[in-house]
């Protein structure tokens, strides 16, 4: 159970990862295979390598649901 502000409706990586407890590998690898999330397109745009991964509200319900917490 991941409990959120009904207001927010974007998440970074690193708060999916404090929220899951799914590491930040991990949670990268699953994300590109099943497609969820997307990269912060801004930075792209400035010039600078997008490295920011951006969650929704729909995205972490997923990755509760089909991903366990890591465990090392």
């Amino acid at each position: 159970m991941v409990t959120v502000k009904s207001s927010q409706k974007i998440f970074t990586d690193a708060e999916v990862v404090g929220l899951t407890g799914i590491c930040l590998d991990h949670l990268h690898n699953f994300a590109r295979s099943r497609h969820l999330g997307f990269l912060d397109r801004a930075a792209e745009a400035a010039g600078k390598q997008a490295d920011q991964w951006l969650f929704t509200l729909s995205d972490l319900m997923v990755l509760v649901t089909l991903f366990p917490k890591c465990t090392h």
